[in-house]
């Protein structure tokens, strides 16, 4: 297709390419250029600096805009191919959460997580006014920690019509600090009008890592998945949850949300290699706390706890059912009411189901 201009903007730390037709008008063209103007890649941006030639370098994805009857969607639209494009060309390599976040100074980024609804937006064009503007939409970080800042255009709830795009310097947002990007806290939202003030409570990982993997994506191919996580999250400090009520309230908590959980509960991992009753293997990692497990399997993180972790550490030393009742009843003891075998087979079969023990132990039990 022949173009009439190309635009390259940085999105996760990928060059995604604008091709426009020529038949896009050039008023649309000047409007895309402008609400993504925070991310643009050419001379004198933020993106830019680490290559003279970078005007010349080939794009890691390419999208080709057409002309449409509906600007408005169009832009909506392309946010969301441009976002799209760049989780998928960063799946395996960095952890993407669900996330708004801002820079301080120094270069330590809090990434506020949540779904849709949670007001990152909101929250990102409140904070963004003191702190530098990352994202409103995703933020990823490598094994170190570091930062690739998404500064797309803000996207703006309008009451019956498509969200509009604005671009940071638009919506008076500041700029990245003169600093490398390194993630310092990660905050998960919880909206609640009646808040009188906003509420902050440490996570264990047990209770975040289910929230954290519904608003991650690609996790599952991340190399490590649970325990590197796990790693990652002790390693900034631990995981928060924020109730609030307005997105006002919050730059009073930043010094908080950066103290540092207390010494974050010791873990083991855990490799799970199984197979299943058609004779597939398949493995799966999960972080030990010793009376609780996390584990990934299926595409799903999982907390067992009760007798479940017992029965897991059992099953994977021994395939023989009465062993594992043994192991069981020796770290809970004998349940208060019914049959300590029969409630250790029903939690052997719902592992079996989800890929964490190997199907031979219900075939042992069935033969015995």
């Amino acid at each position: 297709m022949v173009t009439s201009s190309t635009f390259a903007v940085s999105a996760l730390g990928a060059r995604i390419e604008l091709a426009f037709a020529e038949e896009v008008p050039e008023d649309v063209v000047a409007r895309i250029r402008r609400s993504w103007s925070g991310a643009a890649i050419e001379p004198g941006s933020a993106f830019a600096v680490d290559s003279a030639s970078a005007a010349d370098q080939a794009p890691d994805v390419r999208i080709e805009v057409d002309a449409v009857g509906d600007v408005e969607h169009r832009l909506e639209t392309l946010s969301t191919r441009v976002t799209l494009d760049a989780l998928a060309h960063n799946r395996g390599r960095l952890v993407m959460l669900h996330a708004a976040g801002v820079a301080l100074e120094d270069g330590r980024v809090i990434a506020f997580v949540g779904p849709s609804g949670r007001g990152k937006t909101t929250l990102s064009r409140t904070l963004a006014q003191h702190y530098g503007y990352v994202s409103d939409e995703t933020i990823a970080f490598d094994d170190e920690l570091r930062v690739l800042p998404y500064r797309k255009p803000l996207s703006v709830v309008r009451p019956g019509a498509p969200k509009d795009q604005v671009s940071p310097s638009d919506a008076g947002l500041r700029e990245l600090p003169a600093a490398d990007l390194a993630l310092a806290a990660i905050v998960l939202l919880e909206r609640d009008p009646s808040a009188a003030e906003p509420e902050l409570e440490h996570l264990h990982f047990a209770d975040a890592a289910p929230l954290l993997a519904a608003q991650s994506s690609y996790l599952r191919e991340y190399e490590g998945t649970v325990c590197a996580l796990a790693e990652l999250c002790d390693r900034a400090g631990g995981v928060r949850l924020l109730r609030y009520a307005e997105a006002t309230d919050v730059p009073a908590m930043i010094d908080a949300l950066l103290v540092s959980d207390p010494a974050p509960a010791p873990w083991n991992r855990m490799r799970l290699d199984t197979i299943d009753a058609e004779g597939t293997a398949s493995s799966a990692d999960a972080v030990d706390f010793g009376d609780t497990v996390v584990a990934f399997s299926d595409s799903t993180m999982r907390v067992l706890e009760g007798i479940a972790p017992a029965v897991l550490h059992a099953a994977g030393e021994s395939s023989d059912l009465d062993r594992i009742v043994n192991a069981a009843l020796d770290v809970h003891g004998a349940p208060p009411s019914g049959d300590a075998a029969v409630m250790v087979r029903d939690v052997v079969a719902e592992l079996v189901e989800v890929g964490l023990v190997s199907a031979s132990v219900l075939v042992a039990a069935d033969v015995n």
